[in-house]
């Protein structure tokens, strides 16, 4: 079965291999990195002192969008100075459609 595969194709199969693990955890190295220049400075490592968090569940948009709804809402405004909004359909239940919670490592409340 593997007697027609060249030394070339293999070399080409592992370079793949390899971009294809660097992209996957490029996301995890980053987040150690800035853990730790954040640590160094001494900022907190979870927020950077910016006392807020992105949502894990909305990814910080503050819609939970099921698999059919990709066609967006033209027209509906966000006021951005608002300090507390109502949730509106399709929101976030974690953070209330705010995108964002208090950071459980630096806030008081």
């Amino acid at each position: 079965m593997f007697e027609h595969i060249t030394s070339s194709e293999i070399a080409g199969y592992a370079v793949g291999a390899v971009l294809l693990s660097t992209t996957i955890s490029a996301v995890k190295v980053d987040s150690f990195i800035a853990s730790s220049q954040r640590s160094s400075l001494g900022m907190c490592r979870k927020c950077g002192d910016l006392k807020l968090i992105t949502c894990s569940k909305c990814k910080g948009f503050g819609l939970v969008k099921g698999p059919l709804d990709f066609v967006p809402v033209i027209g509906e405004s966000i006021d951005r100075r608002a300090k507390i909004r109502a949730p509106a359909k399709g929101s976030c239940s974690s953070c209330g459609g705010q995108g964002h919670s208090p950071c459980p490592e630096c806030s008081g409340d």
